[in-house]
């Protein structure tokens, strides 16, 4: 509470789960409906099953305010905070299901030069990228918050249009480290990039997360020693895939891969370097018995951690505790200079450990894993659900959906039981689970992510493109993934999120035509969606955009016809 402040405590959320009063009131509140899953399929579209409806929201380029700010680019994380009277309500109070106007938090994950402004850079087969184009890819990247509104007219979310609420958050923005803390230097950062998932928190902010920020201004080695007025350019390992910025700007890759949090009514934001640093992919809250918060979240990385972080005090992720998991042995590692001895010979103090969390929890031992991405947690059971997305290094290329519970199903506690819940492959119809989201009845839904230039090649042959598929938690279906959308070409569905009465359900379409290739001084396009030219572009120019689902089988139970 301590970063809205005290007059946004009568607006906090009373948790982040689905197991209210309300959430029970409305289990099994719905009509069964039966549908036939999708097969896997190559259409350059965004196809559902039978009786849904797809409304186009926004799409990149859109203007969303008087100051002429635009929607983003590769929409990814999407959180919906109901808007009544002005302030933002719980989610899952009644309240919300009355509301007639919400707010939504739009991660935006990484430019794309040759769907943008045409030119991919010169690691790409473009040339060198002007100061203007990079400034353009500076401002569509961080996060949105926009206002839809329901219709009276049929109940539909729409983008609500240009609002005084709209606002963006980019890499231009000046954000500060939490706990007046400085890094390489600074107690502020410029801008936010490479987010990815996230997560909502108690109290009504956002969490918005970091992913892979080494894209943009590279990455020091883990045993690097800041000393203000040192050059430490000399020392940044750049990627084979950056975005071909640092010509024109350059800032300390150290204030880049955190958690940060973001107030969606005003946009005041904030870095939470006690959360650590890594290739996060979300940071999905829960309250502990004590009031305290309590933050899952993925490493998305081949060898990446997963990570939990337990608040010092309630309402408050400044400050608190970062452990790691060791999934061998079924135990939660405290990362802490100060206690273990490990850590003290591979890092100088708690900052630098903290700066370099994956390496801190491989010292400690805790377990590599194969690209742990989103989490979520079992709306009624309170069991921690983990997307491992993929391992080619390990022979591991279509992924599993994790399961770990925590002893005696305290979030709390520092031992649990770890198990596969259910394994991608062809065998199951599904490969590289990414992004998760529950409905109140248990029934998983959850996104994959084929890396583009893999689709349909190799292990990945016959089992299409990315999609939405859904494990129905009751009926003869139970425990199948069966497939209720299909993405367009080299796309992916990313952070679905639910409306309160679950109704429409969210989707980012994002990087549609991501392989797109730069032939003789040209784009040649690989993909036409939504093909309706916006003004970022001539007709048949792919575009990411927000989608609503609508009229899902999902409320209720779950049968395959």
């Amino acid at each position: 509470m301590q970063f809205l402040g005290a007059s946004a405590f009568g607006a906090a959320f009373a948790g982040s789960g689905g197991g209210s009063a309300l959430g029970m009131a409305l289990l099994g509140a719905g009509k069964k409906r039966s549908f036939e899953p999708l097969p896997a399929m190559a259409d350059d579209a965004v196809v559902t099953v039978a009786g849904v409806d797809v409304d186009i929201l926004i799409g990149y380029g859109d203007i969303i305010n008087d100051a002429g700010e635009k929607f983003g680019f590769n929409n990814d994380f999407i959180a919906f905070f109901p808007l009544v009277r002005g302030r933002v309500v719980p989610v899952n109070s009644v309240e919300a299901l009355e509301a007639r106007e919400a707010l939504l938090w739009v991660n935006h994950e990484t430019p794309l030069g040759i769907l943008m402004h045409g030119n991919p850079g010169p690691l790409r087969g473009g040339p060198p990228k002007t100061a203007d184009q990079v400034r353009e890819e500076q401002l569509a990247v961080g996060g949105s918050i926009i206002r839809i509104v329901r219709s009276t007219r049929d109940n539909r979310w729409r983008f609500g249009g240009r609002h005084v609420l709209n606002r963006r958050i980019s890499a231009l923005t000046e954000i500060p480290f939490a706990g007046d803390v400085a890094i390489a230097g600074s107690k502020t950062a410029t801008g936010t990039f490479g987010n990815c998932a996230g997560g909502v928190t108690p109290w009504g902010t956002v969490l918005t997360c970091e992913e892979n920020y080494r894209e943009f201004y590279g990455d020091l080695d883990a045993g690097y020693d800041f000393k203000p007025g040192s050059d430490w350019r000399k020392h940044v390992r750049l990627p084979e895939w950056e975005h071909s910025w640092t010509p024109h700007v350059f800032h300390h890759p150290w204030h880049y891969g955190w958690v940060v949090e973001v107030d969606p009514l005003t946009g005041r934001s904030r870095k939470l370097v006690a959360m650590g640093r890594a290739d996060r992919e979300c940071a999905t809250v829960t309250t502990a018995r004590d009031g305290r918060a309590v933050v899952y979240s993925g490493d998305d990385h081949r060898g990446g951690c997963i990570f939990k972080f337990i608040s010092r005090i309630p309402g408050d992720l400044s400050e608190g505790d970062l452990y790691a998991a060791d999934v061998d042995r079924g135990r939660w590692i405290l990362l802490s200079w100060e206690k273990n001895p490990a850590l003290r010979r591979n890092f100088r103090d708690q900052t630098h450990l903290l700066l370099n969390a994956r390496a801190a929890g491989l010292a400690a031992g805790a377990t590599a894993m194969d690209r742990p991405e989103d989490v979520e947690l079992h709306p009624l059971t309170g069991a921690v659900f983990i997307a491992l997305t993929n391992n080619p290094d390990r022979d591991n290329h279509h992924g599993s959906l994790l399961k770990i519970e925590e002893a005696g199903g305290d979030p709390l506690a520092m031992e649990f039981t770890a198990s596969t819940w259910i394994a991608g492959g062809k065998e199951t119809g599904f490969t590289c689970p990414d992004n998760l989201v529950f409905d109140r009845t248990g029934n998983l839904f959850f996104t994959t992510d084929v890396a583009k230039d893999k689709l349909h090649h190799g292990p990945y042959q016959g089992l299409g493109n990315n999609g939405l598929f859904v494990v129905p938690a009751t009926g003869r279906e139970a425990g199948r993934a069966l497939r209720l959308a299909s993405a367009p070409v080299e796309a992916e569905f990313t952070g679905p999120c639910f409306s309160p009465d679950e109704k429409t359900l969210f989707l980012s379409v994002q990087h549609p035509g991501e392989y797109s290739q730069f032939v003789d001084g040209k784009p040649r396009f690989s993909s036409s969606w939504p093909n309706n030219g916006r003004d970022t572009g001539a007709d048949g120019k792919p575009c990411p955009a927000l989608v609503a689902l609508q009229n899902l089988p999902l409320v209720g139970s779950l049968s395959h016809s």
